[in-house]
């Protein structure tokens, strides 16, 4: 069984509104339905999950049709929460995928190509080049070929993750909680997975989603 996670309970601090960023519209349409979308879609996904906040529960779960559980005070503990419930009602769960509802570029293709690494893979990471010169401090110089940015989606053997993640930890990169032995699959090739972060994001992704999808996306 192949369970898709959406987390939906941050308060989007940077965004300044009193509405979270992921129910703001985009394309006239909710930032998060763009990832529950995508879920439907997929051939591969048998459940979705949805962990929000405790006054959206009700809304979401009538809204799109899906599980919704509360979440925790952090990313960490959200998932944790996740983690419990599927570990306490699908026995048969295999494996997981977890996208943040404020990046809307996933789609169901995706979706059904992070399953099928998981064959293979312990985890499946979205991974992005840094393109940009890179600094740290005390160094004169440093090599960004030796570093990349780890984003969602991702996707993980459900028994290896409910087993080691931990919501106590001060680590957000969900993959760097797993033994140092597990095998990873670092996807470079999803290059627009823009996560709404500021309020003229929304109007950066709308453009993105033209340029890309054209009217296929409204």
């Amino acid at each position: 069984m192949n369970i898709s996670i959406i987390l939906s309970g941050g308060k989007g601090e940077r965004f300044a509104s009193d509405e979270p960023k992921q129910y703001h519209t985009l394309m006239g349409r909710e930032v998060i339905s763009f990832s529950v979308e995508a879920m439907k879609k997929s051939a591969l996904t048998d459940l979705i999950l949805i962990v929000s906040d405790k006054g959206s529960v009700e809304r979401l779960s009538a809204a799109y049709d899906a599980i919704c559980i509360e979440g925790g005070d952090s990313r960490n503990g959200s998932l944790r929460n996740a983690l419990e419930h599927i570990n306490d009602n699908y026995p048969d769960c295999e494996n997981v995928l977890i996208n943040e509802a404020a990046r809307p570029f996933l789609t169901a293709g995706i979706v059904d190509d992070y399953f099928r690494y998981l064959d293979e893979y312990d985890a499946v990471i979205t991974a992005q080049r840094i393109t940009d010169s890179l600094g740290r401090e005390g160094e004169a110089v440093t090599n960004r070929d030796e570093y990349y940015l780890v984003q969602a989606p991702e996707a993980f053997r459900f028994e290896m993750l409910h087993r080691h993640f931990s919501a106590d930890s001060p680590i957000t990169a969900t993959v760097q909680q797993l033994p140092a032995d597990r095998k990873v699959m670092k996807y470079f090739d999803f290059r627009h997975n823009m996560k709404i972060t500021y309020k003229e994001d929304l109007h950066h992704a709308e453009q993105i989603m033209r340029l890309y999808y054209g009217d296929a996306c409204l």
